[in-house]
């Protein structure tokens, strides 16, 4: 629009006796109004108009994108070939192959980016022709939207329009303020309230649009993720069987009834060579570890397909023994991984989603099973101080004891049928390979308390009350190891007569998370890593040593391959001999010696226990009473009750709702769905046109004032619309300009104009 410094610019009217005389137009038949079928049948066809169905079509991609997050969809481990992309896991040449893919990845998230952006534009497109249709509607109610707002829809998605919404909004709000006081019968009375949300929509849709890109760049773009498969459930865990004796022949493919008569010497087929090969890692690591500073390294063992180590808490000096019986289970996935990455089919129906190991760029097994951890630590002495304190009661303390801060004690334990506490003791012998000169006494004691004294004056006195010793709660220093512990004393009489040395062992139950990278190439020795999940059990005072169990003495002897009848281990084995060589070295120079001895004394308690098995019992996958109740278990028992979950882990492609800004992601897409639906709706009804609009609006009635002044200058203004009376009008005035106050009035023959100026006020 013009705007002029001229006065008032008046219509002109032509010389009416100038005019021509326009032909009688015959009558046209009244038509009748459409029907209501009528009606819906022409809103469907602007339905089908281009303008909205480009629109409409938006839909299309933006549901497909959702189903593909929602579904959670596997890509596989290339973007642009899916599923058919394979990682060979048995080429050395796997970095090459993964470095490939990753090329061509890059490409396709490049394209998707593009995608991205082009969804975004559309989108504006859609929420730009909203923001048109309602501006339309509202302006052909009642003359609801003054004109400034008329072409909100080509400025709103500018973050900076914001400001000028809430500009306008402070106006709105000042007129009607104005209108509410200044009453007048001509005017009427705004009603700003949907203009009001008029704004607060548009600037809804502002943000949602300048959000739209980034939202379907989230949701677009598939993610590297690591995905559970072949999970399982099924099994919690029962209990330990270590206070008992061994029993079950299948821990090292015994005869039957073997273990239960105690011949452990069955045992020697399976695990009398790994007994030698951790003894002699224990002297192997011992000499790196004094030779050249080295750090000392827990030896590896074997178990079917699989190889394992101990594991060191990090709070504490607990050496965790990964467990048999779990890790023969653990082989059979491993199995598993094998027939799937070579045949592409799993072995069983335990194993549905193998496949996926062919589709993924790793891979990892896991399992959750229990681990017995060992603290403990061997001492020199003179041999047990014995206390009788009746015929068939006695006391059996030991000297020497001491904790890492310096602190001393002398450790006491209860033995005799007389107390009724269930301990138990084995025995057994070492023999000498060189003709039997130094034979090795070793006496185990399991006992379920054990008292560590630091004040000894009682001993000294033997005036120790030891009922009330074991009935008071023991010293807090001491709190985690005196509950069922064990107690070995190792004495060589050929050797010494004087000097023995006595060991202090403490277990603990606890559940660790058994992780293997099934990979021949990244771990040839396929060996399990030992995760332990509470791996400082005997710290906790509420638990009241529910963690700590006891170990029957016959699984060392099971670990020795020692008889319980004879209890002789060979002299010919190579465990025997160093075992032998450390007890010598440790009592002719303990300050400089002890290590070797504790080394290998661990190491034969971490093959004891390793070899101790547990029972299961199955939770039912119907409903979910079984689960929760065995959820509760958890929750009050966290030491010894676990659920025994097996699955293993691949990395690969996919779509998924996995993090918060995904989840923003799809709600700004459903909002923009909504909004494509309203935009559709609102084709249903057939406004006005632009210019009927604005015309009606520029022939509004004048503010109740009378006066509507320049924003920059404060000068009144006034707009004058040019048309042309038609000849033999009766009800116009003969000026021919028009104010908006005209009641009847034919179409002009001559173009709309529109001119702007200050009125005089003189």
């Amino acid at each position: 629009m013009e705007k002029t410094e001229s006065p008032v610019v008046d219509a002109l009217v032509e010389n009416p006796t100038d005019a021509q005389p326009r032909p009688e137009v015959p009558p046209q038949p009244q038509q009748a109004d459409p029907t209501g079928f009528d009606l819906v049948k022409e809103g469907f066809r602007r339905i089908l108009q281009p303008r909205n169905l480009v629109g409409f079509l938006w839909l299309g991609p933006s549901i497909a994108i959702l189903v593909l997050n929602f579904r959670g969809h596997i890509i596989g481990a290339g973007l642009n070939c899916g599923s058919h992309c394979r990682i060979d896991p048995y080429s050395t040449s796997q970095i090459e192959q993964i470095d490939r893919l990753d090329g061509t990845n890059r490409d396709v998230l490049g394209a998707l980016q593009f995608v991205a952006k082009g969804l975004e534009v559309w989108f504006m497109y859609v929420a730009a022709g909203f923001i048109y249709r309602i501006a339309l509607h509202l302006s052909a109610k009642d003359n609801r939207l003054p004109v400034s707002l008329l072409l909100v829809y080509a400025e709103f998605m500018d973050l900076l329009y914001l400001k000028d919404l809430a500009v306008k909004a402070r106006d709105l709000a000042m007129e009607k303020n104005q209108t509410t006081t200044n009453p007048t019968s001509t005017s009427k009375i705004s009603r700003p309230a949907i203009l009001y949300v008029f704004m607060f929509a548009a600037a809804c849709l502002c943000v949602i649009a300048n959000l739209m890109g980034v939202a379907t760049a989230t949701l677009i773009i598939p993610g590297l993720q690591w995905i559970d498969i072949n999970k399982d459930e099924s099994l919690a865990f029962g209990e330990m069987l270590s206070a008992e004796a061994p029993q079950d022949d299948n821990i090292a493919r015994c005869r039957a009834g073997q273990l239960a008569d105690g011949a452990y010497s069955c045992t020697d087929n399976l695990y009398g060579a790994s007994l030698d090969e951790l003894v002699e890692a224990a002297v192997a690591s011992e000499r790196q570890f004094e030779g050249r500073q080295a750090v000392l390294l827990p030896p590896v063992s074997q178990e079917a397909n699989l190889t394992f180590s101990a594991n060191v808490s990090q709070s504490a000096a607990i050496q965790w023994a990964p467990n048999r019986q779990l890790l023969r289970g653990f082989s059979a996935d491993l199995a598993d991984y094998y027939v799937a990455t070579t045949s592409n089919t799993g072995l069983n129906d335990s194993y549905p989603d193998s496949h996926r190991f062919n589709q993924s760029l790793q891979a990892q097994l896991q399992r959750v099973g229990p681990t017995v951890g060992l603290a403990g630590s061997c001492w020199i002495y003179q041999g047990p101080d014995i206390f009788n304190v009746s015929s068939n009661r006695e006391i059996r303390c030991y000297q020497g004891a001491s904790l890492l801060n310096g602190t001393t004690a002398t450790k006491c334990i209860r033995w005799g049928s007389g107390w009724n506490d269930n301990s138990t003791s084995a025995s057994f012998t070492i023999l000498d390979s060189a003709a039997q000169l130094y034979d090795m006494d070793v006496s185990i004691y399991t006992t379920p308390a054990a008292r560590y004294l630091r004040d000894q004056s009682c001993l000294r006195q033997d005036s120790c009350d030891w009922d009330q010793l074991f009935a008071d709660p023991p010293d807090s220093l001491f709190r985690n190891i005196s509950s069922s512990q064990q107690t070995y004393e190792y004495s060589m009489p050929q050797y010494t007569n004087d000097t023995a040395i006595w060991c202090d062992n403490t277990a603990f139950l606890s559940f660790a998370s058994y992780a293997l990278n099934p990979s021949p190439v990244s771990n040839l020795l396929q060996l399990v890593q030992l995760g332990v999940l509470q791996d400082d059990p005997g710290s906790d005072e509420n638990t009241n040593g529910a963690a700590t169990i006891s170990i029957h003495p016959s699984w060392t002897l099971a670990a020795w391959s020692a008889n319980a009848t004879d209890g002789i281990v060979p002299g010919t084995r190579g465990s025997s001999t160093r075992f032998i060589d450390a007890f010598q070295r440790f009592i002719s120079s303990p300050a400089d010696n002890s290590l070797r001895f504790n080394l290998i004394h661990s190491y034969t308690l971490l093959q004891a226990v390793s070899l101790i098995p547990y029972t299961t019992r199955s939770i039912s996958t119907v409903g979910d009473a079984d689960r929760n109740a065995q959820q509760e278990r958890e929750a009050d028992k966290p030491y010894t009750q676990a659920t025994l979950t097996s699955w293993a882990t691949v990395q690969l492609w996919k779509f998924g709702i996995d993090s918060r800004t995904k989840t923003l992601g799809v709600v700004i897409f459903i909002i923009g769905m909504v909004v494509v639906f309203a935009t559709t709706v609102l084709w249903f009804e057939s406004p006005k046109s632009p210019t009927s609009i604005v015309v009606t609006a520029l022939m509004h009635p004048a503010p109740s004032d009378g006066v509507v002044r320049d924003a920059e200058s404060g000068a009144p203004l006034t707009a004058r619309l040019r048309y042309q009376v038609m000849q033999g009008q009766a009800n116009g005035d003969e000026t021919g300009t028009g104010n908006g106050g005209q009641s009847e009035r034919v179409k002009p023959r001559r173009a709309v104009s529109f001119a702007f100026s200050h009125r005089s006020t003189s």
